[in-house]
């Protein structure tokens, strides 16, 4: 099997690039330079019509979004155990479910938060101002399921954590104050202790050196 990521240093992709690793799954990697507005140029638009990443192609067949992505990931490599290993229907449900939630109702309010100019042609201040309300929110729910578990899922580690990871660090690198929250900056640190976060970050970090800069 042929696996191969796109992705661009500090995007969202970086979930992806983290259950692959976790997973211990052989991939190549390939940068799409959000930056320069590589991801909406044809030969990228070929692979991913929507002009975003991740996009992981497998085989030559193509997958987008992170949720679709490490479901498949971890259908492929399920000892690594990126979702609780579960027996029942509605609990397989409730994971997808917990991977939809961070993609579909998390990420836009971090978007929201960090580049609000994407959600309007006037002033951004009042969608940024909704989007940290409505951040709040999430993030008060996220840290009462933490209070007295080490992760989303209690004492197991999943894939959710990484992505609550890259949304909750996200939305900090604009202001939003999630060191108010007394279980979110331990979790943040839990998951970026993890090797194969670590390990993510060192190739994100070796792509982003040879990327080209912007004009």
């Amino acid at each position: 099997m042929k696996l191969k990521l796109y992705h661009c240093p500090g995007a969202c992709s970086r979930v992806s690039m983290n259950a692959l690793e976790e997973a211990g799954l052989d991939y190549e990697d390939q940068v799409v330079n959000l930056v320069t507005g590589e991801q909406k140029q044809p030969e990228y638009l070929a692979i991913h019509p929507g002009g975003k990443v991740p996009a992981l192609a497998v085989d030559g067949r193509v997958l987008t979004e992170n949720a679709a992505i490490v479901l498949y990931l971890h259908d492929i490599a399920p000892a690594a155990r990126l979702l609780p290993e579960v027996d029942a229907p509605m609990a397989r449900a409730g994971q997808i479910s917990d991977l939809m939630w961070c993609s579909g109702t998390v990420h836009p309010a971090v978007r929201q938060v960090r580049m609000p100019i994407r959600y309007t042609d006037g002033d951004p201040s009042g969608v940024q101002a909704k989007g940290r309300e409505t951040l709040h929110g999430m993030c008060a729910q996220i840290d009462s399921r933490l209070d007295g578990n080490p992760w989303w899922y209690g004492e197991q580690w999943s894939i959710v954590d990484v992505y609550l990871c890259w949304l909750l660090t996200t939305a900090a690198s604009a202001g939003f104050p999630t060191q108010q929250y007394a279980n979110i900056p331990p979790l943040i640190d839990r998951v970026q202790q993890r090797a194969s976060f670590q390990a993510a970050k060192a190739r994100e970090d070796a792509a982003a050196a040879g990327m080209k800069p912007s004009r």
